[in-house]
């Protein structure tokens, strides 16, 4: 409640001429791995104009999967970048000085799905325990965005869940959630992995069947999670911290109106975002992406623990590492 006192005392300020609208306002660019409600408070910023009231242009750009989302950011390309944690590990690895700014999610929201046809074929029912189902992933081919991503950890450690080792399943790269789809439809896979409203789609237009869903707390072993955080690189941080600023207090402001507003009045903020989306999916989208809010901003080791633990990683990158990424020196105190 305080912040969002504060953020309307901002927004008040600026008939005064107090406001960093008033003043030229700062073009930056924020990747991310695709264009979803895994995002959704810097959609939301942005649509709302949060974004322009603390003096930012800001331009997202979708990569069309995690990975190269992460290599603009290291390459200077871009300023920020919205990601999971898993995509700091290899930073890490690599002596990269990634610092995270800001957790606006600490749910994971990647869900799986199969066919109708596979789900069947399993003879497992969706509300079988999670181990049963996820066991009955055995020879089923898996779709995923790109190799190394998120969804491509997912679906590894949802078959290490399931008491099977990653050969035990076909994963294959297919690309974004529109290829996704189509392979599916095809028959050329038999499920894939994706953040939300995706798979939720992919149920209601497309006969799936929800095999794990994260948004429900489906897997209890990555709960909490590092789901998507604000990144930055110590060098930008450090010469730009007024920016930074001002993009966390942006971001923390989305946060905070979502938590505190139905989905109903948040669609009405980002449905041009999300035109191609049915209003009825965008409801569930909504209502799941706000169980995972995390309205302090910040990561805690449980957090970052969990984060090791889907990635497997852990022989190259420790859990206090990727915890000691995050600062909270840009959060509104």
């Amino acid at each position: 409640m305080r912040k969002l006192l504060i953020g309307a005392l901002a927004a008040a300020t600026m008939g005064l001429g107090l406001s960093p609208a008033a003043q030229a306002q700062e073009e930056v660019r924020i990747t991310q791995a695709v264009a979803s409600f895994a995002f959704l408070p810097i959609d939301y910023a942005k649509a709302s104009g949060i974004f322009e009231e603390e003096g930012l242009d800001v331009q997202q750009i979708a990569t069309r999967g995690g990975g190269p989302d992460l290599t603009a950011l290291i390459s200077g390309d871009v300023q920020f970048n919205a990601a999971a944690g898993t995509y700091q590990i290899g930073a890490i690895a690599a002596g990269r000085e990634i610092v995270n700014v800001y957790n606006f999610y600490d749910r994971n929201l990647i869900g799986l799905v199969l066919s109708e046809e596979a789900a069947a074929a399993t003879g497992v029912s969706p509300d079988a325990p999670l181990k049963e189902r996820l066991a009955a992933l055995k020879g089923l081919k898996i779709g995923m965005t790109r190799p190394g991503s998120l969804t491509d950890k997912q679906v590894r450690h949802l078959l290490r869940q399931g008491g099977l080792s990653e050969d035990d399943a076909q994963i294959v790269a297919i690309g974004g959630p529109p290829n996704l789809l189509s392979a599916l439809d095809q028959g050329a896979i038999d499920g894939f992995a994706i953040s939300v409203p995706h798979y939720q789609i992919a149920a209601q237009r497309h006969g799936a069947v929800i095999w794990v869903d994260n948004t429900r707390g489906d897997d209890p072993s990555i709960d909490p999670f590092m789901m998507e955080s604000i990144l930055t690189t110590r060098e930008y941080a450090d010469a730009h911290p007024e920016i930074v600023a001002a993009m966390v207090r942006a971001v923390d402001r989305a946060v905070e109106e979502i938590a505190a507003s139905t989905p109903e009045e948040v669609r009405a903020v980002v449905q041009d975002t999300f035109a191609s989306v049915d209003p009825e999916t965008m409801l569930i989208g909504i209502e799941a992406v706000q169980q995972a809010l995390n309205t302090d901003g910040r990561v805690t080791m449980d957090m970052a623990e969990n984060t090791m633990l889907l990635d497997g990683r852990t022989d190259q990158v420790s859990a206090k590492q990727l915890f000691d990424t995050f600062t909270a020196e840009f959060i509104p105190q």
